[in-house]
């Protein structure tokens, strides 16, 4: 049996330095997320970061909610001593833990959580694996609480994928300009052929259908299931454990 594709640690060291570039209006993306989480700044809660990557999420959680603990989950070792080190001022409200999203089990060693929140992830997994996470990901969350994603999603016609494709590159050529005054991140974007949309044949990607996620997150028994954001392909959507 052949094994599953998987991201490298060198993969991981790339996006570092390029997922600012390559992730469509990631501070749009995260006012949404502590908008949409049901807590208030002065309270005291748990928030999982599901493969937080470079750690941006878990960062914007920390200084939004002072009295928050955050739980930083990735698979690569990379990651998470980059984590360690450029969220060391919040090592005190901060865990990061080693864990394999396509396992199951890693989610009962959490304590329960008022958010769940997982960015640039969930893709890798194919549909019967999403579905059965958000079935697991559900008994962690306190009542009240809310299960957060940031993701791509699959367009439902060719006129969407196109789009999708095209404003992706319209995005990552913008930001590249705006963050280092120059087109060289968007190269590195192009040569890569980073963009799923144009480039849908990484068997690493599999990304679902927004009606699919709304479908599995509502047999999950998830409420307020809905689809917050959608800009370029990558979809912020999620939903509520009822009280």
């Amino acid at each position: 049996m052949l094994e599953k594709p998987h991201w490298s640690e060198e993969d991981s060291a790339g996006f570092i330095t390029q997922g600012r570039a390559f992730t469509p209006d990631r501070d749009g993306v995260i006012r949404a997320f502590l908008d949409l989480t049901p807590a208030e700044p002065g309270e005291a809660f748990t928030v999982v970061d599901v493969a937080t990557g470079a750690g941006w999420l878990t960062e914007a959680y920390l200084r939004a909610f002072p009295h928050a603990r955050a739980i930083a989950l990735d698979g690569s070792e990379t990651m998470r001593r980059h984590v360690e080190t450029s969220l060391s001022a919040f090592a005190d409200r901060l865990s990061v833990l080693p864990f394999e999203l396509a396992e199951a089990g890693w989610e009962r060693a959490l304590s329960p959580a008022r958010a769940i929140v997982s960015s640039l992830a969930i893709h890798h997994l194919d549909g019967g694996e999403k579905r059965d996470l958000y079935a697991r990901l559900f008994d962690v969350l306190e009542p009240g609480g809310a299960l957060l994603i940031f993701d791509l999603a699959a367009p439902a016609s060719q006129h969407a994928w196109r789009h999708a494709a095209r404003e992706w590159d319209h995005i990552v050529a913008r930001q590249s300009r705006e963050l280092i005054g120059s087109d060289q991140l968007f190269d590195e974007f192009r040569e890569t052929q980073w963009n799923y949309y144009e480039h849908p044949d990484d068997p690493i990607d599999q990304p679902s259908a927004v009606t699919d996620h709304l479908r599995w997150l509502a047999e999950a028994g998830f409420s307020g299931v809905d689809v917050f954001r959608m800009h370029a392909g990558h979809v912020l959507y999620g939903g509520y454990r009822p009280k």
